[in-house]
């Protein structure tokens, strides 16, 4: 997601009290959240109860979504684990309630393009989103998964068994899932990063409402 701090202070100096207000409150479970270069992530909160009291900030939302879905890590090669991926693979067609917000805010849904399957060993590995973001620029190289467009937010399921964090948060305790975006020759790269969860409803719940910020909020300026 655009680098908001970085940006503010490029324009100028600014009181510390405004900068100190962008830093989540103590004690509270933030819906923003900093990555691993130092940008500010929307993330959904690891209790899906929270609730979300959204606010419109002026900018664009995405006119239309296609899911692009990636299956990450070996564990999507367990036969009981793969048998998720139906179910995961078209959030906006599973999920009830995601297509009347997609609605109201005039957003089109696409059909669900190809999944891709990516069953390396993680297990030993430490991902955070630096590393998401060049797993992501290597299948775009390899053409393992289409180019992006202007609808295109790929999302990605990690198996089970990765270790995977987001600026030092660890899932299931700070985030549940979270989108962000960066920049390629092909493109903007929107994409949803979502750990897995031992029960496939909030599993899927997390990757709904990932999906529905990164349309609702693509650059972070639209409503969060």
């Amino acid at each position: 997601m655009k680098k908001l701090i970085f940006s503010l202070l490029l324009l100028g100096s600014l009181p510390i009290a405004m900068l100190m207000a962008q830093q989540p409150a103590p004690g509270a479970q933030s819906r923003l959240l900093f990555d691993d270069d130092g940008g500010a992530v929307q993330v959904v909160p690891a209790n899906l109860a929270t609730g979300d009291n959204a606010t419109f900030h002026g900018g664009a939302v995405m006119k239309s979504v296609q899911q692009v879905s990636i299956f990450l890590g070996s564990g999507w090669g367990d036969s009981s684990i793969r048998a998720r991926e139906s179910g995961l693979s078209n959030l906006a067609s599973g999920t009830p309630g995601m297509q009347g917000v997609f609605s109201a805010h005039n957003i089109s849904l696409l059909n669900a393009g190809p999944i891709q399957e990516d069953f390396s060993d993680l297990s030993r590995a430490s991902l955070n989103d630096l590393t998401i973001q060049q797993k992501l620029a290597d299948m775009l190289q390899s053409k393992a998964i289409p180019a992006p467009h202007a609808s295109t937010v790929y999302v990605v399921f990690l198996g089970p068994g990765i270790n995977s964090s987001l600026g030092g948060h660890k899932p299931g305790t700070d985030y549940a899932a979270y989108h962000n975006y960066f920049h390629l020759k092909a493109g903007e790269i929107r994409y949803v990063v979502v750990p897995f969860a031992a029960n496939i409803d909030d599993q899927r719940a997390a990757a709904a409402r990932a999906l529905a910020d990164a349309a609702l909020n693509p650059n972070g300026n639209g409503w969060y």
